[in-house]
């Protein structure tokens, strides 16, 4: 089965490779995840999407932010 294309991908968002919270600097793609910032999955306005690392990922869900991890698939 084909994997499906996230729907920030498909609104013209590309993952970063520096996380917009803390500014590490990734060697992979798998350590960086794409976070909905007012967290509706459905808003995809670039302006409500950040990258985000695994570290500030920890962070988000003690802080209990309201964001939510977009759409995943395989880096």
């Amino acid at each position: 089965m084909k994997a499906q294309v996230p729907r920030w991908q498909l609104e013209g968002y590309q993952k970063k490779k520096i996380c917009d919270r803390c500014g590490f600097i990734a060697k992979s793609g798998a350590q960086i995840i794409v976070y909905h910032v007012d967290g509706n999955l459905k808003n995809a306005n670039l302006a409500n999407l950040r990258s985000v690392c695994l570290n500030c990922s920890v962070e988000i869900v003690r802080l209990d932010l309201p964001w939510k991890i977009g759409d995943l698939v395989q880096d």
